[in-house]
């Protein structure tokens, strides 16, 4: 399988997408660096339409507040670009305990949107296609990667 099917398949599959077939001919993965946050993201933009943020949550609590930063400064992206849908996408490894109260937090902030999601995700479901890139730009941010359908 390759790079787009798999990020297709992730996408459709384990986040719930349903984005017709034409939405996933272009895909470009880049790493971003959250200035709200400050936190490292892989960020996916499907077919100008969806945007999707990958992040590693932050192990110290002085990074209180991270999840709303982050879920504001995606709303606000997918705004100011009309994209349909914003994505936050929690990465956890093995083992990994989430910070308490998460999932109240970005509901506080999406409050009725509907076009926000959360999804938290082991590390060991997403597809190679994202974990590598992932893994890389949790330690620096690299290049963009742009995977067009021929």
């Amino acid at each position: 399988m390759g790079e787009r099917d798999e990020i297709t398949h992730f996408v459709r599959g384990t986040l719930g997408c349903g984005c017709p077939d034409a939405v996933f001919d272009s895909i470009v993965v880049e790493p971003v660096v959250q200035a709200a946050g400050g936190l490292p993201a892989l960020q996916l933009l499907i077919g100008s339409r969806l945007l999707i943020q990958l992040v590693v949550p932050p192990r110290d609590a002085a990074a209180a507040g991270w999840i709303e930063r982050l879920a504001a400064a995606g709303r606000a992206a997918r705004d100011r670009h009309g994209y349909n849908r914003f994505r936050l996408v929690v990465v956890t490894s093995p083992g990994q305990a989430l910070p308490a109260g998460l999932d109240e937090r970005f509901v506080r902030l999406a409050g009725t949107d509907e076009r926000i999601h959360l999804h938290v995700v082991a590390q060991d479901h997403l597809p190679e296609a994202l974990s590598r890139p992932l893994a890389a730009v949790s330690s620096a941010v690299g290049t963009t990667v742009r995977t067009e359908a021929k």
